[in-house]
């Protein structure tokens, strides 16, 4: 017999941060999660466990300085585990992302205006990653959050390259109403 019963918990929470791919590069992302299923440890103990599986979408935005701009839409699966009593958690996730980068290629030199004019190429590629995180919720409504990620840039353009990056920010939650 399993001590652990399922909630029946619609939580939604939205989620707004800061976002650094390769460490260096600035950027956001806003993201909307939702609870696929959660479960409750009903042991006897002071201290009962919660896991949470979600599902997490985001969009992203981030740009390589006189490199890139890119765009980033991140699928994610989410398990998340803390104690009952605890406000803070952690989290592994799995994404399977798609990323659009604007990527700077050669110019052309307006001589009359000394200005070089750019041409961008449209790149695509899909970017599986996994996230390993952690948080914490000072309150019923409002949390933070600090991510790190690893993944892949696959591309039929381009050779496959590493993706790392960091993010933080603001967990907005929305509980029903009973």
């Amino acid at each position: 017999m399993s001590n652990f019963a399922v909630a029946q918990n619609n939580n939604k929470e939205w989620q707004v941060g800061y976002f650094a791919p390769y460490i260096s590069n600035m950027g956001g992302t806003v993201g909307y999660a939702f609870d696929l299923k959660e479960l409750e440890d009903n042991s006897k103990e002071k201290r009962k466990r919660k896991q949470r599986l979600q599902f997490l979408t985001q969009l992203g935005y981030f740009a390589q300085t006189n490199v890139s701009r890119n765009l980033l839409l991140n699928p994610e699966l989410v398990y998340r585990w803390n104690k009952s009593d605890k406000r803070f958690f952690l989290t592994s996730s799995v994404g399977a992302g798609y990323l659009l980068a604007f990527q700077r290629q050669d110019g052309t030199l307006n001589l009359g205006t000394g200005e070089i004019d750019y041409r961008y190429a449209a790149l695509n590629h899909f970017l599986p990653t996994l996230n390993l995180g952690l948080g914490v919720e000072p309150k019923k409504h409002l949390g933070f959050f600090f991510k790190a990620t690893y993944g892949r840039k696959l591309s039929v353009q381009n050779a496959n390259a590493a993706f790392v990056g960091l993010s933080t920010g603001l967990i907005i939650k929305f509980h029903p109403k009973n």
